[in-house]
């Protein structure tokens, strides 16, 4: 659970503004801007929002990496500040940079395990089974350096599991991933780690294929502020006046004039017309028909035109009056 956390940095100064005024403090950005947020036990919740938005940041402080400024934050009752979190809570940020390259897979975790307190027999079975569970135990003994980068993530993954937390953050798992291994990392996170495992996720991304393929509910962020938090279908429907169908229609000279709907597009098309009505609700779609057929028209085919989530997210997205946290120092 997360209600009213704010978090700021200090905005980076050029070496210029340093020089010319040395004593004066940075300006800060705010990174995190009162936001409440909760997650339901079991579920996979997505943190949607284009780079800088404050989703690792917001992920950070979730683990306690970072300290908020402002707020209030337990997971299953445990808070932020408390000794036991890296028991209930594992990160999974795909960083290479924190993974030893000359080590081999089982090195690394076999490292990472003694850090949260594994040792002996324990160590060596914790390690195995972990590298089991991301498939990456026919590979235990490769070097990191050698894995490739869906290998690094579900590395990741499996050092994010050590303590066997309840809850798993993830920041952007598919990234720099070919489209081929960021499918399969997407079916091995709703199969395995959520679906048998149970796992709670929250997962951090911009990518709005992989948020409403994986996630129950998706949590909209935008310059540290959070937008909405609704199902994929929900934000699809927002914004939407009621349903919408595209018609294919001869006798396109009365389309104009139909009264039970919004004409938001027509084009002409081999003396047919592709026409985009939008309704008030699904009952007004017989009385439209009705009206068509009277003026003449001859209805070619019709289909029911899906809400676009791009452009519903370019609008919440959109739609802020804060500065932007991409130059915040962290």
């Amino acid at each position: 659970m997360v209600e009213n956390l704010s978090k700021s940095f200090p905005r980076r100064r050029t070496v210029r503004e340093i020089l010319r005024h040395p004593l004066r403090l940075p300006a800060r950005v705010e990174a995190l801007r009162d936001i409440s947020l909760s997650a339901q036990t079991g579920e996979i919740l997505g943190l949607l929002g284009p780079n800088g938005a404050g989703k690792t940041t917001l992920l950070k402080t979730i683990c306690g990496l970072v300290l908020p400024e402002k707020g209030r934050l337990e997971v299953f009752g445990v808070p932020s500040d408390s000794p036991s979190l890296s028991g209930v809570i594992g990160l999974a940020h795909g960083d290479e940079r924190s993974f030893y390259w000359r080590l081999s897979a089982r090195e690394n975790l076999e490292f990472f395990a003694r850090l949260h307190g594994l040792r002996g027999s324990r160590l060596k079975v914790s390690v195995k089974d972990l590298l089991a569970r991301v498939d990456l135990i026919g590979d235990a003994d490769r070097r990191f350096g050698d894995f490739s980068s869906g290998m690094k993530q579900r590395l990741g993954i499996a050092r994010a599991l050590l303590a066997d937390p309840e809850v798993v953050l993830m920041d952007e798992p598919t990234r720099s991933l070919d489209p081929v291994s960021s499918q399969r990392l997407r079916e091995w996170i709703a199969e395995k780690l959520h679906g048998e495992e149970k796992k709670t996720i929250l997962l951090a991304t911009h990518n709005l294929r992989e948020a409403e393929e994986l996630c129950g509910r998706v949590a909209v962020i935008a310059r540290g502020r959070l937008r909405v938090v609704a199902t994929p279908l929900e934000l699809r429907r927002r914004g939407m006046s009621g349903p919408r169908y595209r018609f294919v229609l001869e006798g396109e000279e009365q389309v104009d004039r139909l009264e039970h709907a919004e004409i938001e597009m027509s084009s002409p098309l081999d003396g047919r017309v592709e026409v985009l009505l939008r309704l008030e609700s699904d009952t007004a779609l017989d009385p439209l028909l009705a009206e068509i057929q009277r003026k003449g028209c001859r209805v070619i085919s019709i289909a029911a035109e899906e809400p676009d989530l791009e452009t519903v997210f370019h609008e919440l997205i959109g739609s802020d009056d804060g500065g932007d946290t991409s130059e915040a120092e962290s």
